[in-house]
């Protein structure tokens, strides 16, 4: 059985409009996933979901909502999976810096596009006077654990870029909201796979 995890370059801004007070903010502020050190990669497609490392491969027919098919990159379960984020205010100069927090929060991936389970605790990252023209990366990895009872398929990071304030309601700070989808394959398929 397959436990597929889901992260790659499926990066889908939310609306502004749903981007609580700083929907202004959102087209100032650019964020980006890169994967890591993947081992192969996932296919999604409308016959189902296609597991590659190298010559081997494997077939479960997981069917996922169109939105969803691709090709992701692959990680095995007992690794870790690791990403990077970086920001960058593209805001005319003169404008005033930023000061954000960056939220990764990891999940299953359902077939009808709705996060599932919780995969490991949330990550967040504090950049204070992201100024006009700058960029800055962070590095994080996700330990994928075995003994976790995953269901096969994809999952997801959601990145939430947000004001760093203290306020109650959190989605009042949100600047933007993106979704990036990654693979692996359970510890059975891995030892298959000769990993």
């Amino acid at each position: 059985m397959f436990r597929a995890l889901a992260l790659a370059a499926l990066f889908a801004a939310v609306p502004a409009s749903s981007a609580g007070l700083h929907a202004g903010e959102a087209p100032k502020v650019v964020a980006s996933v890169e994967f890591l050190g993947n081992s192969g990669h996932t296919v999604t497609d409308h016959r189902g979901t296609t597991y590659i490392v190298g010559w081997w491969s494997f077939f479960e027919p997981k069917i996922y909502i169109e939105k969803y098919r691709g090709v992701y990159p692959l990680y095995f379960v007992g690794q870790n999976m690791r990403f990077k984020v970086t920001l960058a205010n593209v805001a005319e100069k003169g404008s005033k810096p930023f000061n954000v927090v960056i939220e990764a929060d990891n999940n299953v991936l359902e077939t009808d596009g709705s996060s599932g389970q919780e995969i490991g605790p949330r990550q967040s990252w504090t950049v204070k006077d992201l100024r006009p023209g700058q960029t800055v990366t962070k590095e994080f990895s996700i330990y994928i654990d075995p003994g976790d009872d995953l269901p096969s398929g994809l999952d997801v990071t959601k990145v939430r870029i947000r004001h760093d304030n203290s306020g109650a309601n959190p989605d009042a700070a949100l600047i933007k909201e993106s979704i990036a989808v990654w693979c692996p394959p359970d510890q059975d398929v891995s030892e298959a796979a000769g990993f």
